[in-house]
C-alpha cells in the first residue's frame, strides 16, 4: 500500500483531473434494478462465450466498406457543424447518443443545446489515407482505420492513426466513436499503415471492430452533486459501476471520467473488478472518487479512494461509502474545521516505527 506522501501526489494529480476534466425519461429505483439484472446476465452469457479469434474477424469488400464509412462519418461531421440534431441522431449509435446525453446532463447542461453548442470541429476525413476495414460480432461492427497527420489544438500536426468505429443498428450503420493513435514513436507502425497492411490490424486491438453491440445505458437524473472519477491503472483493466447506474471500463490507462447521475449526499455505492493484464507492469494504482466544486474558487473533494502498490493483487469489491456535509463545506478554503477522510478501500499504511 502507498505512502501517505505517494498517495498525496497520486490525488493532486487527480484532482487537477476533476478540475478539467428528445425527452428521455430518467430512471426509477425498478429500472435500475431490472437494468442491473440485464447486463448480469449479459456478463455471464459473454463469459460463457469463447474470446474471439482472429477466425472471427471478417475483411470485407475493402471499396464498399470505405463507401459505408465516409458516408456515415461525413453525414455525422456535416451535422456536428451545422446542428444538425436530426442528422445527428440518424448517424449516430443509439448507446452513444444515450452517453452523450447523460455525460451533459450529469454536468448540469441541457441536451442537445450544449452539446452542438460547445463541440470542435471533426477531422476532415478527406485529409487521411485510408488503411483498411475489418468487421467483427458477425459482421455487425465495422472499424475503419485511416492514417494521416491530424492537429489537436494549437499543436503541431502530428502523424496518427485514424479509427472509425461503426454499429450495425436495424440494417443501417451508424458511428459510435472515433480514435486516434499518435505514431510519432512508432515508425514501424506507420510505415504498416502506408502500406495498408490489413494484418497489422488484426494484429492491435486499437484496431479491431467491437467484439459485442454496445448496450444502451439507462437514462440518468440531473445530479445532485457533479461527480468524476478518476482512475490510473497500468497493467490493468477494471470495470465499474457507480451507484448503480454510472457504468466505466478502464484498460491500461490514466482518465477521468465524469459520473452519470452524479453523486449525492448520503449513501453512494461503487463497485468493480480489477483484473492484470498478463505481460504488462503493475506498477502504483489508484481509483478515486471526487465531487467536482461548481462556486468559483472552490476545489474538489475526495470522498472516496482505493489506491495500491505493486505488491498487492487486490481484485476489487463493493462499497457503501457516504458523503457529509462537511465534505461539501471544506471545498471552500475559507473552511476552517477537520477536513473529513475520504473512505478508504484499503486502509492507510502507517509510517515505520509508529
Amino acid at each position: 500500500m502507498l505512502s501517505s506522501v505517494m498517495r498525496a501526489i497520486f490525488f493532486q494529480s487527480a484532482a487537477l483531473a476533476v478540475l478539467f476534466g428528445s425527452v428521455v425519461s430518467a430512471a426509477t429505483p425498478s429500472a435500475i434494478e431490472a437494468e442491473l439484472k440485464r447486463r448480469a446476465e449479459q456478463k455471464k452469457a459473454a463469459e460463457a462465450t469463447p474470446p474471439a479469434k482472429k477466425a472471427d474477424i471478417i475483411v470485407p469488400d475493402q471499396q464498399k466498406a470505405r463507401e459505408v464509412a465516409e458516408t456515415v462519418y461525413n453525414t455525422w461531421r456535416l451535422s456536428m457543424i451545422r446542428g444538425n440534431e436530426q442528422a445527428w441522431r440518424a448517424s449516430t449509435c443509439r448507446s452513444r447518443q444515450m452517453k452523450v446525453r447523460n455525460l451533459i446532463i450529469s454536468q448540469r447542461g441541457q441536451f442537445p443545446r450544449d452539446f452542438f453548442r460547445e463541440t470542435q470541429e471533426a477531422p476532415n476525413i478527406d485529409n487521411f489515407v485510408y488503411v483498411g476495414s475489418l468487421l467483427g460480432c458477425k459482421g455487425n461492427t465495422m472499424a475503419c482505420t485511416y492514417v494521416g497527420k491530424l492537429q489537436l489544438g494549437d499543436a503541431k500536426p502530428r502523424e496518427n492513426a485514424f479509427v472509425l468505429e461503426l454499429v450495425l443498428e436495424q440494417g443501417k450503420w451508424k458511428l459510435d466513436q472515433t480514435r486516434f493513435f499518435d505514431l510519432s514513436q512508432l515508425p514501424d507502425v506507420r510505415k504498416r499503415l502506408y502500406n495498408r497492411d490489413l494484418e497489422l490490424l488484426k494484429e492491435q486491438d486499437g484496431f479491431m471492430p467491437y467484439d459485442r453491440i454496445p448496450g444502451v445505458p439507462l437514462a440518468c437524473r440531473a445530479p445532485e452533486l457533479i461527480g468524476k472519477v478518476f482512475v490510473d491503472c497500468p497493467g490493468r483493466q477494471i470495470e465499474m459501476t457507480i451507484n448503480g447506474i454510472s457504468v466505466h471500463e478502464f484498460d491500461d490507462e490514466r482518465r477521468a471520467d465524469v459520473i452519470s447521475g452524479g453523486l449525492k449526499r448520503g449513501q453512494n455505492t461503487i463497485t468493480y473488478k480489477i483484473k492484470n493484464r498478463e505481460g504488462l507492469k503493475r506498477p502504483t494504482m489508484g481509483i478515486g472518487l471526487f465531487v467536482a466544486p461548481e462556486t468559483p474558487g472552490n476545489t474538489g473533494v475526495c470522498v472516496f479512494d482505493h489506491i495500491l502498490d505493486a505488491s498487492d493483487n487486490a481484485n476489487g469489491g463493493s462499497f457503501t461509502f457516504f458523503i457529509s456535509n462537511d465534505h461539501i463545506a471544506s471545498m471552500n478554503p475559507a473552511f476552517k474545521g477537520k477536513r473529513p477522510e475520504p473512505f478508504h478501500a484499503v486502509p492507510l499504511k502507517k509510517k515505520e516505527g509508529k
